[in-house]
């Protein structure tokens, strides 16, 4: 099912929050992205993913979303970016180096996770925290 589409029927199917619980990590085989970043390029090919993430991320804020945990620190920061984040304050602590954030101007809260921060319980803590903000 293509992104957008699974997006629209989440919405309509689950009211507030879009949850993969327990978290979904998706990934394709070592042969299909070797393929694939050999036709379009590795910078070409991750930058596509990273803008599908921030176009899925601002459809989901047009539809009254406003909490995003985001893996990937290039993803983060276009989807930061996407979403009209300029600067935001520091909330608790999820993982060390990763804490919810709330943007300064606008009602949204962030858990911005880069690279090997967060540990294994990262994205289950993070959607517990999620609930209570």
């Amino acid at each position: 099912m293509p992104a957008f589409e699974w997006v629209h029927v989440q919405l309509h199917q689950q009211k507030g929050m879009i949850s993969l619980s327990p978290p979904t990590i998706c990934n394709s085989a070592p042969q299909t992205l070797q393929r694939i970043q050999a036709q379009y390029g590795d910078k070409a090919s991750s930058e596509r993913v990273e803008q599908l993430f921030a176009a899925l991320a601002a459809a989901l804020k047009a539809n009254g979303f406003t909490r995003f945990i985001v893996a990937g620190g290039e993803t983060s920061s276009i989807v930061a970016q996407t979403l009209g984040v300029e600067a935001f304050h520091i909330g608790p602590t999820i993982s060390p180096g990763v804490p919810w954030v709330r943007d300064t101007r606008q009602p949204l809260s962030l858990a911005l996770k880069s690279g090997n921060f967060g540990d294994i319980q990262f994205f289950a803590r993070a959607q517990q925290e999620f609930r209570h903000d």
